[in-house]
């Protein structure tokens, strides 16, 4: 996994030259509300609140800046309310920023694609993995196999055999029994259906993989054999991986660098060790100390 060059503000990871990201986010911003002048000013890390207590709006995220690599995963954290599931929407095209770009290496400037545009990307370029995988789309009554080869299919493949032997294929590199291919999903356990999941995001490999808080529910030993399998995937991504989760541990297992947030703000951000195991900011060590 490849490291890209960390925002000004953090330490370096001692490349001379990192290669291009893949995703380059700038000022990203989202807010719930009418505004006023001083929203900025009573909301973030220090008041506390992502909410501006003279106008009543929600500044769900304000001013976030990262970048993604090829082959890099970043990590996502920071307790409810702090603007993961905001950003993660946005990086989705599922809601619109009201200020700021996601330039996509080969693509441009996401912001201000038309809707059928966004829909086409989130079928190839955007893939979410969503932390219920009945979210996801997928269908309980189907077969495991029917269910990845669905992705494929709505991509435009329509030769049959080509596309049972890719779904098969990605199903038993998630460690999916081929006999249980034909079963339909709904006999499948939670951790099983992740897994379903997984094979149908990557059957066709995205160039930006979403991981939304993918071990959360499961038991402990599910989760372990998962994150077995999270590590195989995130090694040979060659797009870029980013997992949002409350989870420290799977976060500091899976990921390259990490970017913390807080109230809507990044308050920091750079390689994993650094941040999780020595942070500077207040706020990532008091979350470091409740979790590990």
């Amino acid at each position: 996994m490849t490291a890209t060059t960390p925002a000004p503000s953090t330490a370096s990871t001692g490349q001379l030259r990192a290669p291009a990201p893949l995703l380059a986010v700038r000022d990203l911003a989202k807010h719930f509300g009418p505004g006023c002048p001083e929203c900025e000013a009573r909301t973030g890390h220090d008041a506390g609140t992502s909410r501006c207590d003279r106008c009543g709006t929600v500044l769900a995220l304000e001013g976030a800046t990262f970048d993604v690599g090829p082959g890099e995963v970043l990590g996502i954290v920071g307790e409810s309310g702090s603007g993961k599931t905001t950003l993660l929407r946005m990086l989705h095209l599922d809601a619109r920023a009201d200020r700021g770009s996601m330039h996509l290496d080969g693509v441009g400037d996401l912001v201000d694609l038309d809707e059928s545009r966004r829909r086409t990307l989130r079928l190839s370029d955007l893939v979410l993995v969503h932390q219920d995988p009945r979210a996801a789309g997928l269908r309980p009554a189907l077969a495991a196999g029917a269910n990845v080869a669905e992705r494929l299919l709505s991509m435009g493949e329509r030769r049959f055999e080509p596309v049972r032997v890719r779904s098969e294929q990605t199903l038993a590199a998630m460690e999916v029994d081929g006999s249980r291919s034909s079963d339909p999903l709904a006999t499948f356990s939670g951790g099983m259906r992740q897994r379903v999941q997984l094979a149908r995001a990557l059957v066709s490999p995205p160039r930006v993989l979403l991981l939304d808080e993918p071990t959360t529910g499961l038991d402990p030993s599910v989760q372990a054999a998962l994150l077995d399998v999270l590590l195989g995937v995130a090694d040979a991504m060659a797009g870029a991986t980013i997992v949002v989760s409350h989870d420290l541990k799977v976060v500091r297992l899976l990921a390259d660098r990490v970017l913390v947030l807080r109230c809507g703000r990044v308050v920091e951000e750079g390689p994993a060790d650094q941040i999780l195991l020595d942070p500077a900011h207040p706020y990532t060590q008091l979350l470091v100390s409740s979790q590990l």
